[in-house]
């Protein structure tokens, strides 16, 4: 006995105290559990959602959603779901518990107590947010449900105790949680006691009545538990106990047999099985235990009856075994006589099995089955051998197949096609025993013998088949081993006539549709004999036509196909050349073989057809020989798409190229052009236009077209020219503008505020110094020797900074916030020359790229990019400001804009006050009386008349209708806008997706949204005519009512690219929010209509390969200011734009050395004159270095590797482009199937001639060219003899060149030497193409650039137009100066003097940091007039003098203009700007 344990006196134990209190804790554990699981079923109806498991309830209600949910339902009227804080969870699921989460316990309390839950119930807010309490809340959650039961207003509260079923893990957590927290457990039966109102006598008499049923019910619970505990223990093996249990006095069975309990515990098993588990009452228990008792008691009996079973199998009274076996005990029924020795046998068997123990009923069962089934089996073996015999008689297959197949025999499976033999065996076996049946045994030799006979029967016929089948096949040798196969015999078969003898068979099996039977095969094969001498015959015939083909004889080869033998068609003179060429090309497919009398057939058919097809093609090519002559390209383009010709095809946007191949070559050929040449143009533009594989022969009838002409050069002249005037003209313009802008600032400040008209005059003076500036940019060679090989140096270092965009992009981002704007206008536009040609604006939109690339880095979300004012954004925008954005922005917006400018009916006004007033004024105005209602009000005061509304309600109408105009065009119009902010939007949304993977589609089609609309166009909208959309006169702009009317519009556009509601101090919009959700889903579309373009390198023909085929260098026109501040930033920056130490960034700044003053690149006229020299020659040389500093010179860029440079094998890219270049010039001269024969074969001398023409023709073009740059530069400073010519090259050193070359690039896996180097003509191929593309490209460039310049001429006109107004302006502003006046000018200095308390008083100043307003009398300020528009303040604090400050009046209008309206003085003083610049004007102005 344990510990725990105690005994009663009569052998019974009983529980000790401290096991009762842990069984006591253990069931307070399990009833809590009940009553979470109780709330949460009731909360979960409530809510109508599945909750939390009840052990994971308690933290599942510190978040307080689940309470606020259960608030909104019982008290929607107190708690809406928008209240509820993180109703989804994603805050909690993200990072736990916040403290807003006690907004919702809050929500649930406030709830309850407005249903009047009584307050004894409630929890405390830390109870549940802290779990401090959460018993508490479980208590106060079943008396809500019994609170809100009884109104009718929720479910009822389920009483789960005993019911809910929970591990004993779970009730052993829940035990210690309880422990650990020390909560006393709230009274959850008391519920409804203190619910309910003071019991009435009936209440009583019912309470009593209820009480007696309790005591009933206490008994029957006893009752109910022992049986209980009789159900746990049946599932158990305790017999002792379970004994013990059914003998309790509650149960009314009394005391058992232990030798029975075995029974009647398999009697209550069953019970319970035949109820699914379910618990036995107290009266199934006790008829189970009855039942028991009664299988114990005839379990004794069957015991006595098997082992009478078992003694009498040992001996040999069969009639006793079969008496004892019929016992009704064992229940095995009568028993058939006749088996009683097989089951006698089987018996025996199954006690030696046993070891002589006795068998028991189910195994004596199974011996009586075994024995019966025995007796039956050699009944059934017996009568199948005779049925056997008897059908060997008959001619029934079936039945004897059946027969012998019967598993009583054992044989198994018989084959149907063996059973007629077997049947012949099993006759002559039965003839051999004299008529006898067979036994099993004899049966199955019989069956082998026949199956044997069978095989070879099989075997003879599987021959015959074989012999039919390889007739059609093609394997002789293995026919004619299938005809000398013994089984069949055949006769006469030859090896050298088995073609005819296999041909033979192949006939009679087809005629006959089946295979050949011995006889059959054997006439086949005799006939095929006689066949093999007719066909030498023919043989010989068709030798001779194939002979005749080869040795191209005509006259022969006609009589040789006329044989009558053949049969052949009748020839044709004019096909026989064709026909001949046809046998020639059979033969080679033969490999030389002679043809065949089919194969001549066919040659003869294909020669008949091309022969016609020829003359129909030399027609046709007549006919596009013309057509080029005619320069025709539509019906060229036409005729080359000829069905019939079967040309590959060519797509019409490169006819022009097409038409220009053909013309160049006809002249060259001095001749009408083959069907092969005009094939090999359209080859050239297919393997330089899709990868197709080019092919050498085509390829280098068109290579000279890689050669520039005179008049390439002359272009390439004139678009440096002109691209020179219009970056200057650029440049000027936006300095001019920017002066203007300031002029027009100092003439505002100067009507406000009386500015010093002197400031106004000099600035206009600096507008016209402007104005007369300009001419041609200084060249390099008009500079000194010395700098121009330090300019040099900066050729290399711009080319660099224009083609590796990680430079300038890293650079950007490395200045200074207020730098960056005039660094990217003053240096990065201008070195991209404004993007004036492709590759410049190519270059650019791959800079553009790799800015945002860097940018994005640095943001961690989407709103960074709009909420951000991204540097890289400002940059597109900028560009796309430009001639190009202005067209396309005029396109989009001028006739939309127009549309409302030019409507008087159009009046957008939803300000409600305003809307209210004018209202007012207008029936003032019409009656003539004050309207007698207050002016100033307020917008919900003005939106209380219904006229306002009503006028608002109008205005809205109108705004919907213009708006949706707007968006219907400018979203249908995606195409117009400028392909560059199309491509940086596609990227952009490229890089967005890869940045920020988790947002959606739409929410980064809004940030290009942002760009597209808000940054790219809104701007316009609102101001067009700052952006040159609409063309107004000087004297005259938009009236505030156009603005107005523009702004509303621009307003409600970008609510709607945003998907922004109106609401708030906007509600009085709201009647647009709909406008604003249908629009919206227009502008997405739109946006992602407008995100997506092809990519640069097409849209600009440019790749890396590009600028082998261009003709000039690029230039860039910059000042040599901005060349010395680039390179200041570049060597302050280095570390952070290079990628690593061996960056080439390193060796171009090395070699540049430090930053060269700006006099020393000017040159010997810009000489400092010496420190000797007066102030005044230094401040003049100074501004003269100024204005020299801001003069442009042209850079020639380039790489600093040479291009030719075959030995820089890390410069891959230049050995590429030096490869093809020496490639087209050996081509030229040597023909050959490929590129590589070429380079191995040996160059003729003609060759070699070819090759040194080539050679100086080049030449000679470099000399015309050169000439041509020396007529176009003027200055003819410091030029250098030109160096004496190269030697010319063979095609020998070339070729050893070449090789050297293309192993580097076989290394670097641009080359292969398998396929013969076939990239480098594909290159090529593209390069031809790309030639004439480029000449047409620099045609439109040239017309494109001369429009800008046009465009640029027309706007400078316009602002010399505005420069001429304020002229006019200054010059009356002068004249009005120089009136007489009645007093004279007061020229001595102005002195005011005020202590701080005065000018605290007047509002000027307002505080003192550090000092009270009762001392400011200690302290005073005095100010005096000084030079023009400027004031000296002195000050003292408390009789301390401190420094002189000098205030600027301008700087004062400027901070006023710019809307600053405090500032400080001495770091201390607080000064009312505003308040200040009116004290001056009073004190010293007199205003």
């Amino acid at each position: 006995m344990s510990s725990s344990q105690w005994g009663d006196g009569q052998g019974r134990s009983h529980m000790s105290a401290q096991a009762m209190d842990a069984k006591r804790k253990e069931n307070v554990a399990y009833e809590y559990l009940c009553h979470l699981e109780e709330a949460r079923v009731w909360m979960g109806k409530c809510l109508e959602e599945e909750l939390p498991h009840a052990t994971e309830l308690e933290p599942a209600l510190t978040n307080g959603v689940i309470l606020a949910k259960l608030a909104h339902f019982f008290a929607p009227h107190v708690v809406s779901k928008k209240k509820i804080y993180d109703i989804h969870l994603e805050k909690y699921n993200a990072n736990g518990l916040h403290f807003k989460h006690t907004d919702n316990i809050n929500y649930w309390l406030v709830a309850m107590e407005k249903e009047s839950l009584p307050t004894i119930f409630y929890p405390t807010t830390t109870d549940i947010y802290d779990r401090k309490n959460i018993p508490k809340t479980i208590y106060c959650l079943h008396a809500l449900g019994i609170f809100l039961h009884r109104q009718g207003k929720a479910p009822p509260v389920q009483d789960l105790v005993g019911e809910a079923q929970f591990t004993d893990e779970e009730i052993s957590k829940m035990q210690a949680d309880l422990d650990e927290a020390n909560i006393q457990m709230p009274a959850f039966n008391k519920i409804g006691g203190i619910l309910s109102e003071p019991l009435s006598d009936a209440e009583k008499q019912a309470a009593a009545e209820a009480e007696k049923a309790a005591a009933e019910a206490e008994k029957l619970r006893k009752m109910e538990a022992a049986a209980s505990l009789v159900n746990d223990l049946v599932k158990g093996d305790d017999l002792a106990a379970l004994q013990a249990a059914l003998e309790s006095h509650h149960l009314g069975i009394g005391s058992l047999n232990a030798e029975d309990m075995p029974f009647i515990k398999a009697a209550l098993e069953a019970a319970l099985d035949a109820k699914d588990g379910e618990p036995l009452t107290i009266d199934e228990i006790r008829s189970a235990v009855e039942k028991g008792i009664e299988d114990a008691e005839r379990h004794r009996q069957v015991v006595a009856a098997t082992n009478l079973v078992s003694e009498l199998a040992n001996g040999d009274d069969l009639a006793a075994l079969q008496a004892a076996l019929e016992n009704p005990l064992l229940g095995i029924g009568s028993l058939n006589t006749e088996d009683m020795p097989f089951i006698k046998t089987s018996i025996v068997a199954g006690v030696a099995a046993k070891d002589g123990e006795p068998l028991t009923i189910p195994e004596i069962k199974s011996a009586v089955e075994k024995g019966a089934a025995d007796a039956e089996h050699h009944r059934q073996v017996v009568a199948a051998t005779n049925l056997v015999n008897e059908l060997a008689k008959s001619d029934d297959l079936v039945a004897l197949q059946a027969a012998l197949e019967s598993p009583l025999l054992g044989i198994g499976r018989v084959e149907v096609d063996n059973v007629s033999f077997i049947k012949s065996a099993i006759v002559a076996a039965v003839q051999a025993k004299g008529g006898e049946p067979l036994t099993i045994p004899e049966i199955t030799l019989a069956i082998e013998k026949g199956n044997t006979d069978a095989d070879h029967h099989r075997q003879v016929v599987a021959a015959t088949i074989l012999v039919s089948e390889l007739s059609k096949g093609n394997d002789v040798d293995a026919l004619k081993q299938a005809l000398d196969n013994p089984l069949i015999g055949i006769t006469g078969v030859a090896a050298e006539k088995m073609e005819f003898t296999k041909k033979a068979i192949a006939s009679n099996v087809d005629e006959k549709g089946s295979p050949l039977t011995i006889e059959e095969i054997q006439t086949a094969v005799n006939q095929g004999n006689m066949d093999d001498k007719h066909h030498r015959e023919v043989v010989n015939a068709t030798h001779l036509i194939s002979e005749m083909a080869r040795q191209g004889d005509l006259d022969a080869l006609l009589k040789a196909l006329q044989s009558s033998l053949l049969g052949l068609p009748k020839i044709s003179a004019e096909n026989l050349p064709f026909i001949k060429t046809a046998l020639i090309d059979a033969l080679a497919g033969k490999g030389g073989n002679p043809l065949t009398i089919f194969e001549i057939k066919a040659a003869i058919e294909k020669g008949n057809k091309d022969g016609e097809h020829h003359r129909e093609v030399q027609r046709r090519v007549k006919i596009m020989n013309d057509y080029i002559r005619a320069d025709d390209e539509d019906k060229l383009y036409e005729a080359l798409n000829d069905p019939f010709l079967a040309m590959k095809s060519i797509k019409k946007e490169n006819m022009s190229f097409y038409m220009k191949m053909c013309s160049e070559l006809m002249e060259t050929k001095k001749r009408d052009l083959t069907f092969e040449e005009l094939q090999a143009a359209i080859d050239v533009d297919d393997m330089a236009g899709d990868g197709t594989k080019a092919q050498l022969s085509s390829l280098q009838k068109f290579l000279h077209l890689l050669e520039a002409n005179e008049r390439d050069y002359e272009e390439e002249r004139e678009i440096q020219n002109v691209k020179q005037k219009v970056v200057s003209t650029i440049r000027q313009q936006q300095e001019l503008e920017e002066n203007l802008n300031i002029m027009d600032i100092k003439i505002g400040l100067l009507v406000k505020n009386r500015l010093d008209l002197d400031d106004v005059v000099h600035q206009q003076t600096k507008l016209k110094k402007r104005s007369a500036l300009g001419g041609p940019s200084k060249g390099l060679k008009s500079l000194s020797k010395e700098s121009r090989e330090k300019l040099e140096g900066y050729q290399h270092l711009f080319y660099a900074l224009q083609t590796h965009p990680n430079y300038l992009a890293r650079l950007i981002f490395q200045m200074p916030g207020g730098r960056t704007t005039r660094f990217i206008e003053n240096v990065i536009f201008t070195l991209f020359n404004y993007a004036s040609n492709q590759r410049e604006e190519y270059l650019l939109m791959n800079l553009f790229e790799s800015a945002l690339k860097l940018e994005l880095k640095t943001m961690d979300n989407l709103e960074d990019i709009v909420k951000g004012n991204a540097t890289v954004i400002k940059m597109v925008i900028t560009f796309n400001r430009g001639a190009r954005g202005v067209s396309s922005l005029k396109e989009l917006i001028l006739p939309l804009v127009q549309r409302v400018i030019n409507d008087d009916e159009i009046k957008i006004n939803v300000n409600p006050v305003d809307v209210y007033k004018a209202w007012i004024n207008q029936r003032e105005s019409e009656t003539g009386e004050s309207a007698g209602m207050p002016y100033d009000v307020s917008p919900e005061q003005a939106l209380s008349h219904p006229e306002v509304k009503e006028r608002i309600a109008k205005t809205t109408k109108m705004l919907s209708d213009v708006t949706l105009d707007f968006v219907n065009n400018l979203t249908e119009s995606f195409t117009k806008i400028p392909y560059g902010i199309r491509y940086f939007s596609m990227k952009m949304r490229q890089a967005l997706a890869e940045q920020f993977p988790g947002s959606s589609k739409e929410d980064i089609l809004k940030v290009i949204g942002n760009l597209l609309y808000y940054r790219f166009m809104n701007p316009a909208v609102v101001a067009p005519d700052a952006f040159d959309i609409v063309e107004l006169s000087l004297d005259k702009g938009l009236t505030n009512e156009q603005r107005r009317n523009l702004g509303s519009i621009a307003k409600v556009l970008h609510h709607a690219s945003a998907n922004k509601m109106f609401d708030g101090e906007n509600s009085a919009l709201s009647a647009l929010n709909t406008v604003i959700e249908s629009a919206h889903q227009k502008f997405i579309k739109f946006f992602e209509y407008a995100s997506e373009t092809e990519d640069a390198e097409t849209h600009y023909n440019q790749d890396k390969y590009a600028e082998v085929t261009q003709l000039a260098k690029p230039v860039v026109y910059i000042s040599v200011k901005e060349i010395c501040n680039t390179h200041t930033l570049l060597l302050e920056h280095e570390d952070q734009i290079t990628d690593n130490e061996k960056d080439i960034m390193h060796k171009l700044l090395k070699d540049l050395g430090p930053v060269p003053e700006i006099h020393d690149i000017l040159g010997a006229q810009y000489a400092h004159p010496g420190p000797s020299a007066p102030q005044d020659a230094v401040a003049q040389w100074e501004e003269r270095v100024a204005e020299g500093g801001k003069s442009e010179i042209s850079l020639t860029l380039k790489s600093a590797v040479d291009i030719t440079n075959t030995d820089d094998k890390d410069n891959i890219l230049n050995v590429f482009l030096a490869t093809k270049r020496m490639a087209a010039g050996l081509l030229q001269a040597q023909p050959g199937q490929n590129l590589k024969e070429i380079l191995d074969t040996a160059a003729t001398p003609d060759q070699e001639a070819e090759f040194v023409r080539i050679q100086e023709r080049k030449r000679e073009m470099e000399a015309r060219r050169t000439a041509g740059e020396d007529r176009s530069d003027s200055s003819g400073e410091h030029k250098t003899e030109e160096p004496a010519p190269a030697p010319l090259l063979t095609l020998e050193l070339v070729k050893v060149s070449l090789k050297e070359n293309l192993e580097i690039l076989e290394n670097e896996k641009l080359v292969d030497a398998s396929n013969n180097y076939q990239s480098i003509l594909n290159s090529m191929a593209k390069d031809i193409r790309n030639q004439h593309r480029h000449r047409q490209q620099r045609k439109k460039e040239l017309a494109g650039l001369q429009h800008t310049l046009s465009a640029l001429t027309a706007k400078g006109k316009y602002h010399e137009d505005q420069r001429e107004y304020y002229q006019m302006y200054v010059d009356a502003c002068l004249s009005n100066l120089t009136k007489p006046k009645n007093k004279k000018k007061d020229t001595t200095r102005k002195t005011v003097k005020y202590n701080a308390a005065k000018l605290h008083e007047k509002g000027v100043l307002l505080e003192i940091e550090g000092l009270s307003t009762g001392q400011f009398k200690g302290v005073t300020f005095e100010i005096e007039s000084g030079d023009t528009g400027k004031f000296n303040v002195y000050a003292k604090f408390m009789g301390v003098s401190m420094e002189k400050v000098e205030l600027i009046f301008e700087d004062l209008l400027q901070l006023q203009y710019e809307g600053v309206s405090v500032f400080k003085m001495y770091g201390c003083a607080k000064i009312n700007v505003n308040l200040l610049v009116f004290l001056i004007n009073k004190k010293f102005y007199g205003t």
